[in-house]
């Protein structure tokens, strides 16, 4: 047996216990498949299985602490359940993990909706405060290049809020009823090189972030009636920046 095989098939156990074809695509003669599957059954290993599972969930209830807490429980333990058993929780980087944990988060919620605003918050709280080791302002001189691409900043996240934030975030902490849903939209813009990585978006940003879903060039974003001004103000800060 290779060892790349067996540290493949002892991963997909650990990782996966509920795997119907753990053994799949592996170079393994018929006695070492049937010494890895007898290892289901026993029970040292299925201890350290739970082990694993349980410093995974801790993990990333950790990484979505307020997102989590405004669901209900049942919801709460699917999700969670959901995110450990597609074989997640097990990187070495918390930041990155956290930050996909909560991407799947979003992705299972209704937009809008408070829980999707508080995602939306903590994986921009994430993204900021970590791009603060790594940001620094660009050369403004290549947005004079009209072929030169603009996306969204990797450290960047813009959140919306139907509610006023305090109130919402206070009524969280303090476990009180959250507030209803507002028509009326307030938008936050999270950066590392924001002085305290975040302050309301004005609208021009918004709608510049909106078309940056992928990344665009500085001449089609000119010709669409977006404003040079804004685009330095968001490199700047680094909710912007230069891509390819």
């Amino acid at each position: 047996m290779a060892l790349i095989d067996f540290q493949t098939a002892l991963g997909r156990l650990v990782r996966v216990p509920d795997d119907k074809n753990p053994l799949r695509g592996l170079n393994l003669d018929t006695g070492e498949r049937l010494y890895i599957e007898a290892l289901k059954e026993n029970a040292g290993f299925r201890f350290s299985v739970s082990i694993q599972r349980s410093w995974s969930i801790g993990r990333a209830a950790k990484s979505a602490h307020l997102t989590l807490s405004i669901l209900p429980d049942n919801e709460r333990r699917r999700l969670l359940d959901e995110w450990i058993n597609s074989g997640a929780g097990t990187q070495s980087f918390y930041h990155a993990e956290a930050d996909s944990f909560l991407d799947f988060i979003m992705g299972r919620l209704i937009n809008p909706s408070h829980a999707h605003t508080v995602c939306q918050l903590e994986q921009a709280t994430l993204r900021s405060s970590n791009g603060t080791n790594y940001f620094a302002a660009p050369d403004l001189f290549r947005l004079n290049s009209l072929e030169c691409l603009l996306g969204r900043g990797r450290y960047a996240g813009l959140v919306r809020f139907y509610a006023e934030p305090g109130r919402l975030l206070d009524s969280l902490q303090k476990h009180e009823p959250i507030p209803p849903l507002s028509p009326e939209v307030m938008t936050m813009l999270f950066a590392p090189g924001l002085d305290q990585l975040f302050r309301p978006a004005s609208i021009d940003e918004v709608n510049l972030w909106d078309r940056l879903d992928t990344p665009v060039a500085v001449g089609a974003l000119l010709g669409e009636g977006h404003q040079q001004e804004t685009f330095e103000i968001l490199l700047n800060v680094g909710a912007v920046e230069y891509t390819t």
